[in-house]
């Protein structure tokens, strides 16, 4: 089923979404940390950019059960950056994607491992064919926030996402720690910059 698309007087994303939302392109601002619950699929179309707030910095957290569709194109990328002006741009403006899923890792099942970020979250499983969405011809720049010491929330941080997710072609650049961080899953990435 197509979901009507998101209020275009709206391009403000925030809070907790538990309900499938499709944003066509455009620009939009992501404002605090953003958790897309279970059940619920967040879909950017080719071409979006997605800008953090500069006061409330943002956060993309997809929870165990949810998934992120963003699949740009060779030509029309999907950039998720910094809201600041170009030139004024620098590591750490916001937080980046936290993608999890319900994979096996190496950590026990119960209580569950809570993935690094200061989010809260769980991450792991026993689906290694789990799927958190497609990552397809993305760009994601100037992301990472350390919650604490040691615990930071990476360009794109993934907490047991399973081998039906799609990873492809995903560049992170400028970032304030990791690009790129896995703990546990099944996931097959290529073409990662």
């Amino acid at each position: 089923a197509t979901l009507p698309p998101v209020d275009s007087t709206s391009n403000v994303i925030t809070g907790t979404i538990s309900a499938s939302r499709f944003y066509p392109t455009g620009k939009y601002v992501l404002r605090g940390y953003v958790y897309v619950t279970e059940g619920a699929t967040l879909t950017f179309e080719a071409g979006s950019v997605i800008q953090s707030d500069i006061s409330e910095k943002g956060a993309l957290i997809i929870e165990r059960g949810a998934k992120l569709i963003a699949e740009g194109k060779k030509d029309n990328p999907i950039i998720f950056t910094s809201g600041k002006e170009v030139g004024q741009r620098a590591p750490g403006d916001w937080g980046g994607i936290i993608l999890l899923g319900r994979a096996p890792t190496n950590r026990p099942l119960d209580p569950g491992p809570t993935i690094e970020g200061g989010v809260g979250r769980k991450y792991g499983g026993t689906d290694p064919n789990d799927e958190s969405g497609i990552l397809r011809y993305v760009r994601i720049e100037f992301a990472g926030i350390a919650a604490e010491p040691g615990s930071e929330i990476n360009g794109l941080t993934l907490g047991g996402v399973g081998s039906g997710t799609i990873l492809e072609n995903i560049q992170v650049s400028f970032g304030n720690d990791d690009a790129y961080e896995f703990f546990g899953g099944t996931v097959n990435a290529k073409n990662l910059i």
